[in-house]
């Protein structure tokens, strides 16, 4: 969008990535070698589809759960944060700083959910930690 716009930055690419790659929202959440590594903790079979959309219906055939939507935004929501904190605080990204943010904030949604509606959450919590 910036590049759209005509924003001056330094660089359009990954800065999660080595290589010069362009940085899209699909690969920045799903092509990125950071962000397959944060999704295979997630879902070991991973493989990352076209698009952000394809991966979706792809997660929720996987997953089998209603909750398959927090799931995925969740963990788009550490991949981001952690790609936030390394250009903006100067934090190293790590796999392992990541899914602590996933956990963190799973735990939080388990906590304000339906306990009716999210059967079978607090098995899926414990299979994270």
């Amino acid at each position: 969008m910036l590049q759209k716009r005509q924003f001056h930055v330094h660089s359009f690419n990954c800065i999660m990535c080595e290589g010069n790659v362009l940085e899209t929202r699909d690969h920045v959440f799903f092509h990125c070698k950071f962000a397959k590594s944060c999704w295979q903790y997630l879902w070991p079979d991973f493989s990352a589809k076209q698009n952000a959309h394809a991966n979706v219906i792809h997660f929720k055939e996987e997953l089998r759960v209603p909750f398959h939507l927090e799931i995925m935004v969740l963990c788009a929501w550490s991949i981001w944060k952690t790609r936030n904190d390394f250009i903006f605080n100067n934090i190293t990204p790590s796999f392992y700083r990541c899914r602590r943010l996933f956990k963190e904030e799973l735990n939080l949604v388990f906590h304000r959910s339906k306990k009716k509606k999210y059967v079978n959450f607090e098995t899926l919590i414990s299979h994270f930690r």
